[in-house]
Formats: structure tokens, C-alpha cells, sequence
């Protein structure tokens, strides 16, 4: 009973958070179920009680939801690009300090007059000294809500921020920046947390000097939770690899280190003289003195890590585990993973939507299933079937069976957050996790505590460490570089995804018939085969689009014509924590089924523009590169080229009057620069406005529509574009993110587009666009669109038809509906929402919201 009701409040915990969006129709379910559960009664298929029970902690769901979730989640102001501040904030560092290369990165809980905000992410490069949880600092700092791209289908970061009560972020730069005005050591509250994290320190300094990449990444990230010094290319290997999850503490690790503990805390009492042991077990038995020395061991490690709400979900799992084996209840673990899962959302409601509580959960349901499955079947072999070897051979079978069922359950999970199929990991993981939990993390964390208890400046087995870490790394490396390892797939849909489980409850589920368990197995095998091909949807022959994708400042274009050739211009930029061509590009291509490219262009050779093109080149086959054919001495400019080598691309130099689609429904003509511009420019490597006035320009036709990709040129450049770089257009993007440079209003005259997009990011400190942009393009009357306010925007047309339709991405978000004001009409509006979101994923046809 207690799963079912576990099942019933999370379930209502979904319900809860629709309310706001779907109201009519959360309440019409309800309405249903009610129905529905008293049919079931009067039919003897439920006994009431159970049925009244269950139904109770639905809505015990529902109202849980609605009463401790604050209302600010659900608002979605529209960010403007003037919206940061500068003040001074102080306030007690809330959580462990994350650290990386030159950087720490801390969540701060103000104080005075900003003690109305929650939390502040503060990240400070260049700092003078090491501050740990619970110091009270102050900072003054230029702070913002928090930002990020807004893509069909792509990572909200605004919104996990949200969800982890963040309300500003600021980045401050140098020493001094941040000044501490109490240590965390002297308040009791934050005694102990600020003692941990000053281990934790300790521990991470004697790493560093102790280890070189990619040893250090992984040991940081598996013995004390930082995963600042992993590389990444270390990530995407073990992406690849199955085997991702290793890099930080998860409840593999926790549960490999009980697991060894309690083994080895049992074995050392049983060989105790019997008499010891006769006279313990009058008290205590040894399983019970082993669990109580079992738990300690894994919650210091727990805390070590950092304590973060990932690990502590797996110590709530672990300690109930353990108190099942205590009271002798091991084969109850369905209840024990209920319990773990009411108790984490009582704390937290909105840990439901968190990737890590989904995976963990359920992972450990097939893990219990897939065990309950193995018992069964050996308890019906008949008795002497099993000898030495195949024991053995039987033990191996059941851990594939189970990593397999694994993989299969979350594949719909990982494909819509990752956009991949780690089906290497049913391989790697045999050797992968037990290597780590059983070898590696205990060695490590031999080695923490060591230097925490002697404050040695460098890692004992330091050598053995990295010897061991190296070995691994080569090996998944290996394994990540086979032909077919990396399969990347479009995410699929939540409707899909939940008919996927509602087929493998039906799978697995004891109270079915055998007629829908079959029914259940096809549907789960439909989907997986139709999300591992991931067919291309939409277009028909007649159907063009141009995305204008959300990669903050920067630019990045994807044509999409009728023949079903794509070309991508420009990819955003490449930073150290972020790379719009891996978060933001490469996802979107995989969400519309793109899996190559025919053509790339690199408008010009500037960070904002094509440093993102190169995870791009590298990750999704292109046909063809278009290029400025300009060297600079920076290294992005050194790694693009080395892309193209090594993935074979043939390059082309852009030159006014050729054409880089010269035949089909659709043309894409170069405009800039011409033979003559590349000959008087005298120095493209320093003159920032020579490489936007040389940047590529073009023109794409459809029919009798036009969009103009003007990249960054500025007025000396727009006056030189030639006959049809002046022709009337329907859509232009905007030069230069709406810079003043590139404003000429006579240009615009002769164009007069229709529409115009301005690519700009959001705070962007060149103050983009400005305000003089702003109102030339407002007097010509031109529908203006911003990637800062609307995230993605895309214009779709026909061949055959005059209109076209432009779109942005925020108006898709569903909000929340108004009580008594327009019930009705604004759910009708938000499943139009769904709809559309929907639709960008199968291609199906939009309805006009």
C-alpha cells in the first residue's frame, strides 16, 4: 500500500503544479478520477477503503503543492536588457563554496535591506583568499535576475535557478572584491558546516598540488563533490561512455562505499573470538553493530561532498535501506524507496522535476524490479541447477540484465535532457561503477582524510591515485571513440515519454493481463526504435524556415529550405563554463532532426560568432564550411581550423556574387565582402571594424520572400553591399546586435523590412541594442524582435503561399492563468501553447495563438 500511496502523492504533486497553467482541465482529471475509482469500487476490482486512501493522498498532492510552493515560480517576467543594478549585498555564505580554475562560486543569503531576497549566486574570479560556508561577506557588484537562453527545447537556466531559490547573480573579478566581515568558525550555527568546508579545502589544495589533468577533475569531482576542474572533454567521454554519472557523488558511490563498509565492518566482528562475539550478539548482533558503524562512515562522506541535495537523497535512500536490514525487512525495499521518495518532497515539492531525483528513483525501482524478477526465477529452478560456474555465469547475467533495464527505463529521461542514447554504458558500467566504488573512492577517501588529519600539503598514494584515475580515463576514452558511441537523438516529447512508462508499468506490473503486458512491451518497443532514428519531421517540399536561435551575444542562424538542405551561420560563442555550439546549437539541430549539415558559415573570425562552431563541426557531419579566409593569432580561431582538419571539411573564402546554394526552391547569395574590400583592408588581425565591415553578408530568396543576414557591418560596409544588398526584404537581421556603428537610416529606407531581429544578450555590457537602433527601426515601423526579450525567434513560409509567420520562443511558455478574470480563455491559451511546443518537435501544424 505504501508505494501506491507514494505514487498517488506524486502524482498529485504533478497535478498541483499544473493548476496554475490548466486549472479547468486539472480539475475535470480530478473530477474523472473520482468517477473513474468509484466505478472500479462498485465493479469489486478495488475495495473502497483502498480506493478512498489513494484518491485522499492525490489531493493530499494537489494541496501540498499549492500551499508550500511560493507564487514567484510561477511569474515569468520579461527580462529587459537594462535590468541589472549595482549595490552592496551582504550576507551569511548559505552553502559550500564550489571552486574551479581561478574562481569560487558561492551561494550568499543577504542580510539588511536586500534580507527580502532568498539566495545570491556569486561567482568571484581572481580571488585573494578561500572563503568557506557560513563567513559573512559583502560585495558590491553589478547583479541581475538570472538569464540564459531560451530555445525550442533547450535548457531553461533561468528557471533551475528559480528552482534553487536564486534570485540574483553577479560575477566580481580580482582581490578585494569581496570582503569578509565575520568567520564562519565563531557562530555556532555554522561551526560545523564551516569546519567541513574548510576540510573539504584542505583536501582540494593537497589535490592540486598532488595531481595532473584529467586525475585531478575526476578525483575532486568523486571524493569531494567539485566538479569546477573537470575538463570538458573528460565530461563528453564519459557522456559517451554511459558513465557520466561517475564524475560527481551519486548514490552509486554512496551506496558502493555502505556496501564495502558494512562488508567489511561484519567480516572483521565474525572473526572476533567466538566467546567476544557469543557475548555480543546476547546485545547487539553484528549486522547491527556493522550498520551503526556503516551509516557514520557514508554521512561524513556525504558531508564532505558538500552536502548537496543530489547526495542527500542518496543517504535518505541508504539510511532506509539500512533500517530495512535492521528491523529485517530487506525485501521490502519498495517501501523504503516510497518512504525516501515522500520524504525528499515534503522538504522539497519541486524536487520532482529535478533530473537527479527522476534518474535516482528510477534507477533504483528497476533495480528492485529487475532483482525481484531474478528471485523469482531462481526460486522456481529446479534445486542442484546451479554449479561453480554457472554461478558465476548466472551473477554476471543478473548485472547485465539489470544495467540493461536500467538503460532501457531511463533512455526517454536521458534523451530528453542529453539528446543521447548512452547504450555503451549496459557495457562500461560492469567494469566502471565496481572499479570506482570498490577501488577508487575508497583509496580517495583513505587519501582525504589523511591530509585532513595531519594537514599534509600533498596526497598520500598521490602517485597510485593518478596512476589509477589515468588508466580509467584511457580506457573510456577508448570506448568513447568506437565508431557509433556517440548517438545523439532528438528529445522526445512528454506526451510520448509518458505513454513510454505507462507501457513499462504495463510490463512490469504483477496485477495486468498477459494480452496488455504485450500491448505495454510494443508500445515501449515503437517508441524506443522511433526516438532512435529520429526521423526528420515538417518538411514537404514546399515549407522554408530560418531560426534565429537564443545564444546570448553572439549570433547564430539555421536555414532550413523545401529540398531539405541546412545551413547553419555562425554559432555563438565558446566560454569556459559555457559553449553556445554544445548547450544551445547541437540541440536544437538534434530536437528538429538535423543530423548533418550542408553548409556552415563563420560570418567573420570573433569570438561571438564562431568560437561555438567548433563543438559543432566536431559533433554533427558537415557537408561544406564558408569562411572570411582571415587568420588571427587567437586560440578559438587555432581550434576552428583545427576542426575542419581533423573532420576532413572542405572550406570556400566568401566573395561577393557567389552563391552557396546556387540551385534548388531556395538561393543563398554572398554580398560581402567583395574582391576589392579584401585587398585594401590593411590589417584584419587588430581592426576590430575592418573584420565587421569584412564579415560575410547574405541574402536568401524563397520565393517571393527574403531575409538578409546583415552580421556585424557597420556603415562603411552596409554602403558598399551592392544592388541587392538594397533591395526591399521581409525579414532582416539586424547588424551588429543593434549597435550604434551600424545604423543607417538611409539603408534602412531602401529595405524597408517587414521584420527585423536583433540578436543581443541579455545585461550585455556594450549596452546593446541602443536606444537610437531602437527608434530608427520603431519610426520605420518595423516589427522588431529581440533574443534578450523573446529568446528564439523564427519566421516560417511557403513557396506557394504570400504570408509568412514569425514566432518567438516566449510567447510558447504557458503563464499562469488569472482567476475569475479569463479562466477559460487563457487555458485555452496556454494548451495552444502546448501545442505549438509540441508541433516544433513533430512538425505538425501550428493553430495561430
Amino acid at each position: 500500500m505504501l508505494p501506491a500511496l507514494a505514487a498517488s502523492f506524486l502524482l498529485g504533486l504533478l497535478f498541483g503544479s499544473q493548476v496554475p497553467f490548466v486549472p479547468i482541465a486539472v480539475c475535470t482529471v480530478l473530477a474523472g478520477l473520482a468517477v473513474w475509482s468509484s466505478l472500479l469500487e462498485r465493479t469489486g476490482f478495488i475495495e473502497s477503503r483502498r480506493a478512498l486512501i489513494l484518491y485522499l493522498s492525490l489531493l493530499s498532492g494537489v494541496l501540498y503543492w499549492n500551499v508550500t510552493t511560493p507564487l514567484s515560480q510561477y511569474s515569468q517576467p520579461r527580462p529587459t536588457s537594462h535590468g541589472a543594478f549595482r549595490a552592496e549585498v551582504a550576507g551569511r555564505i548559505s552553502g559550500p563554496v564550489q571552486h574551479g580554475p581561478g574562481r569560487q562560486t558561492m551561494l550568499i543569503a543577504p542580510e539588511g535591506q536586500a534580507s527580502g531576497l532568498r539566495h545570491v549566486r556569486l561567482v568571484w574570479r581572481e580571488p585573494d583568499r578561500t572563503l568557506y560556508q557560513g563567513d559573512r561577506v559583502s560585495v558590491r557588484a553589478k547583479f541581475h535576475p538570472p538569464g540564459g537562453s531560451l530555445n525550442p527545447g533547450g535548457f531553461n537556466w533561468a528557471a533551475y535557478l528559480e528552482r534553487q531559490d536564486i534570485d540574483l547573480v553577479a560575477t566580481v573579478t580580482g582581490p578585494d572584491a569581496v570582503q569578509v566581515l565575520e568567520s564562519g568558525s565563531g557562530v555556532r550555527r555554522w561551526n560545523l558546516w564551516h569546519r567541513l568546508d574548510h576540510w573539504r579545502g584542505t583536501v582540494r589544495e593537497a589535490a592540486v598540488h598532488s595531481l595532473g589533468q584529467p586525475a585531478l577533475g575526476i578525483f575532486l569531482g568523486i571524493v569531494i563533490g567539485e566538479r569546477g576542474y573537470l575538463q570538458q572533454d573528460l565530461q563528453e567521454w564519459f557522456m559517451a561512455t554511459g558513465t557520466v554519472h561517475l564524475l560527481s557523488i551519486s548514490g552509486s558511490h554512496l551506496g558502493l562505499v555502505a556496501l564495502v563498509v558494512f562488508w567489511l565492518a561484519k567480516q572483521g566482528l565474525l572473526r572476533l573470538p567466538t566467546a567476544v562475539v557469543l557475548g555480543l550478539s546476547r546485545k547487539i548482533t553484528p549486522t547491527k553493530l556493522a550498520i551503526l558503524v556503516t551509516w557514520p562512515t557514508v554521512a561524513l562522506y556525504a558531508l564532505l561532498a558538500g552536502a548537496e541535495l543530489a547526495t542527500i537523497r542518496s543517504l535518505v535512500m541508504i539510511t532506509l535501506g539500512l533500517i530495512a536490514v535492521w528491523l529485517g525487512h530487506e525485501r521490502q525495499l519498495h517501501h523504503a524507496v516510497a518512504v525516501a521518495a515522500l520524504g525528499i518532497v515534503l522538504h522539497d515539492p519541486r524536487a520532482i522535476f529535478d533530473i537527479s531525483f527522476q534518474l535516482s528513483f528510477l534507477s533504483v525501482l528497476m533495480i528492485v524490479q529487475t532483482a525481484w524478477w531474478i528471485s523469482r526465477w531462481r526460486e522456481t529452478a529446479p534445486p542442484g541447477a546451479f554449479g561453480v560456474m554457472q554461478t558465476v555465469a548466472g551473477y554476471g547475467r543478473d548485472v547485465l540484465l539489470m544495467s540493461g533495464a536500467v538503460t532501457v527505463a531511463s533512455f526517454p529521461l536521458v534523451a530528453l535532457y542529453f539528446n543521447q542514447v548512452p547504450w555503451m554504458g549496459v557495457l562500461t558500467n560492469l567494469a566502471a561503477i565496481p572499479f570506482t566504488g570498490i577501488v577508487l573512492v575508497p583509496l580517495g577517501l583513505l587519501a582525504a582524510l589523511w591530509t585532513v588529519l595531519t594537514g599534509a600539503t600533498e596526497l598520500v598514494m598521490g602517485g597510485l591515485l593518478e596512476q589509477l584515475l589515468t588508466w580509467m580515463v584511457y580506457g573510456l576514452r577508448r570506448c568513447a571513440e568506437l565508431p557509433g558511441a556517440e548517438w545523439r537523438v532528438s528529445a522526445p516529447s512528454i506526451a510520448a515519454a509518458v505513454w513510454f512508462y505507462v507501457g513499462l508499468y504495463a510490463m512490469c506490473s504483477r496485477a495486468v493481463s498477459n494480452r496488455l503486458r504485450t500491448i505495454g512491451a510494443g508500445a515501449v518497443f515503437c517508441l524506443v526504435c522511433w526516438w532512435l532514428f529520429s526521423p526528420r519531421l515538417g518538411l514537404d517540399g514546399d515549407r522554408w524556415r530560418v531560426t534565429f536561435l537564443d545564444v546570448g551575444q553572439g549570433d547564430s542562424a539555421v536555414v532550413e529550405v523545401p529540398d531539405g538542405r541546412t545551413i547553419l551561420i555562425d554559432g555563438g560563442a565558446r566560454f569556459e563554463r559555457f559553449d553556445a555550439g554544445r548547450g544551445v546549437v547541437a540541440p536544437f539541430l538534434w530536437n528538429r532532426g538535423i543530423r548533418r549539415l550542408d553548409y556552415v558559415v563563420g560570418t567573420h573570425q570573433q569570438l561571438d560568432h564562431v568560437s561555438g562552431l567548433i563543438w559543432v563541426l566536431r559533433h554533427v557531419p558537415v557537408g561544406q564550411y564558408w569562411g572570411t579566409g582571415v587568420e588571427r593569432s587567437e586560440q578559438f580561431v587555432a581550434d576552428l581550423n583545427a576542426a575542419l582538419r581533423e573532420k576532413q571539411i572542405p572550406e570556400r573564402i566568401a566573395i561577393r556574387g557567389q552563391e552557396v546554394l546556387p540551385n534548388g526552391p531556395c538561393r543563398l547569395k554572398i554580398l560581402n565582402p567583395s574582391e576589392e574590400d579584401r585587398a585594401t583592408v590593411p590589417d584584419w588581425r587588430q581592426s576590430g571594424t575592418a573584420l565587421n565591415n569584412g564579415s560575410i553578408a547574405a541574402r536568401l530568396q524563397c520565393g517571393e520572400h527574403s531575409v538578409l543576414f546583415a552580421a556585424d557591418i557597420e556603415v562603411a560596409g552596409l554602403r558598399q553591399l551592392g544592388e541587392e544588398g538594397r533591395q526591399p526584404v521581409t525579414l532582416l537581421k539586424v547588424p551588429h546586435h543593434g549597435a550604434r556603428s551600424s545604423l543607417d537610416r538611409e539603408w534602412l529606407g531602401l529595405l524597408r523590412p517587414e521584420y527585423a531581429v536583433i540578436s543581443v544578450g541579455r545585461n550585455n555590457p556594450y549596452g546593446h541594442p541602443m536606444p537610437a537602433v531602437l527608434e530608427a527601426y520603431e519610426d520605420q515601423k518595423v516589427a522588431l524582435y529581440r533574443t534578450d526579450l523573446d529568446g528564439a525567434v523564427w519566421i516560417t513560409g511557403r513557396l506557394s503561399m504570400p504570408e509568412v509567420q514569425v514566432t518567438r520562443m516566449r510567447d510558447l511558455l504557458p503563464q499562469p492563468v488569472a482567476p475569475f478574470h479569463c479562466m477559460w480563455r487563457c487555458e485555452r491559451q496556454n494548451w495552444l501553447r502546448v501545442w505549438a511546443q509540441f508541433s516544433e518537435r513533430t512538425g505538425l501544424p501550428v493553430i495561430a495563438l
